[in-house]
């Protein structure tokens, strides 16, 4: 066992595993505050100090998570990710910038393909990451959305949330694609989630046809919920909020991926940040001891 990372919930045993976890210690597609590539290191060291139960008290001892270790080598990525998808169970990762998720979201795509499936990305996020090119690359953390939709993601499948910093060439590019669904953090502050989760429900909670891949970058928070952010954005959401609306997509969505990017440890305050990520991971993880 390695350490005592994640109490008594890892195993060895990936066939028994519910939930797989790969590290993505990256952050060299980072634009601004570096650091991210310190995320899944911490992480797994602040959840040997988590006793492996919910917020409300309720044992996740049932689940059982294989820890895949990390991938370091971009290249590396989407092979890796392609590997552990084959085992057809709920993936988790963590990230590392959001250019992380280009490869592992290129590997979904394949994965639902070849099972005749639709892939959905859900992107909650601060920014569009719909950049084509930003500081003079195409694999930067601000082209995640539009590498996905250059590979073969349908527009209309996939949906911004929280969003509250865009470049010129996003708000140009957004304009044309009106089917892209962009619920900005203005709007969810003032209104909430029933909107976005109403639309989402309608789409794709009783379709047999999709599978999401749910992309959460730590700075849709507000900075005052979220410090250990490599771009922080003032008037961000709630983190209560933001995770109740997360339980309520996994409770009710086909989601088979959530990856968690942009917490940058060198960057937080007491791992204010890393906590905040950890505790969601354990919230989902009890959703997935309840349907056990």
């Amino acid at each position: 066992m390695k350490e005592n990372y994640f109490r008594d919930l890892l195993t060895e045993d990936i066939k028994e595993s519910d939930v797989i976890l790969l590290g993505i210690p990256y952050d060299l597609g980072c634009s601004c505050g570096k650091g991210a590539s310190d995320a899944p290191k911490v992480i797994r060291e602040l959840s040997s100090f988590l006793p492996p139960f919910t917020a409300d008290g309720k044992t996740l001892k049932n689940v059982k998570i294989y820890d895949y270790n990390d991938v370091e080598e971009y290249s590396k990525i989407e092979e890796k990710f392609t590997e552990i998808l084959n085992y057809d169970k709920f993936n988790l990762v963590l990230g590392g910038d959001h250019s992380v998720s280009i490869p592992t979201q290129k590997a979904f795509l394949d994965y639902c393909r070849g099972i005749n499936k639709i892939p959905v990305i859900i992107h909650i996020d601060a920014h569009p990451d719909i950049c084509d090119f930003y500081d003079g690359s195409k694999y930067s953390h601000a082209c995640t959305n539009m590498r996905a939709i250059e590979n073969g993601y349908d527009t209309k499948d996939i949906t911004l949330v929280g969003i509250r910093g865009y470049e010129e060439q996003e708000v140009i590019y957004l304009a044309n694609h009106k089917e892209l669904e962009v619920y900005n953090a203005s709007y969810l502050n003032k209104f909430g989630f029933e909107e976005v989760l109403k639309s989402l429900f309608n789409k794709y909670k009783y379709s047999k046809e999709h599978l999401i891949y749910l992309s959460y970058d730590i700075d849709a928070n507000d900075p005052s919920f979220a410090p250990g952010t490599g771009t922080p954005e003032a008037f961000g959401l709630n983190s209560i909020e933001l995770l109740d609306f997360i339980k309520e997509l996994y409770i009710n969505l086909p989601i088979k991926v959530m990856d968690i990017v942009e917490v940058s440890p060198v960057l937080d305050t007491n791992n204010i940040t890393s906590w905040l990520a950890l505790k969601t991971v354990y919230e989902i993880l009890g959703l997935i001891s309840e349907k056990k």
